[in-house]
């Protein structure tokens, strides 16, 4: 028996809105769960799901909530076994991540690869890496992003340096 699912394709341009492991957590329901009772939501246009071995592939404008993290891209695959998502990967021209860091000010991630792993909230950016916040822009090859503890690793190669432009602190 073939475990494989495919979503029909959209009619007439319109999103298919994909229930990914939970819906309808409100603002506060948000703040009273953990981090590994968050859901996590999937929109996009196409949609396969191997439940056998859990593994989702979301193409056509997909875009990923959970918790404050939203995710943007042309394809993304989730690796969620027993229904518990492990780690996501992305792809796009480019993929854009968007969450706030811990005192609130607007972070944003952009390259063509991401990586993310659901567990210790790593984000790792490849080809074209960049990282904007509200007191640095980096950008370099490859970019290791904790966004729990809010540090930044940044790689260049010997074909791309990297560069960091540190900002004065918002009053």
């Amino acid at each position: 028996m073939n475990n494989t699912r495919t979503a029909p394709r959209p009619v007439a341009g319109a999103a298919i809105a994909l229930l990914g492991l939970a819906l309808g957590a409100t603002p506060a329901t948000l703040a009273a769960q953990t981090l590994e009772d968050l859901p996590v939501r999937i929109s996009a246009d196409r949609a396969e799901m191997d439940d056998r071995r859990g593994v989702g592939t979301y193409s056509g404008n997909v875009e990923v909530i959970r918790g404050n993290l939203t995710l943007h891209a042309d394809r993304i695959v989730i690796h969620a076994p027993e229904r518990r998502p492990v780690r996501m990967e992305a792809e796009g021209k480019p993929v854009r991540a968007e969450s706030p860091d811990p005192a609130g000010q607007p972070r944003v991630a952009t390259a063509n690869r991401m990586e993310y792993t659901f567990d210790d909230q790593i984000l790792v950016l490849r080809d074209d890496a960049r990282v904007q916040t509200a007191t640095e822009d980096a950008t370099g090859e490859r970019i290791t992003y904790d966004l729990a503890q809010d540090i930044i690793g940044i790689e260049g190669s010997e074909a791309r340096r990297v560069h960091i432009t540190i900002l004065p602190r918002p009053e």
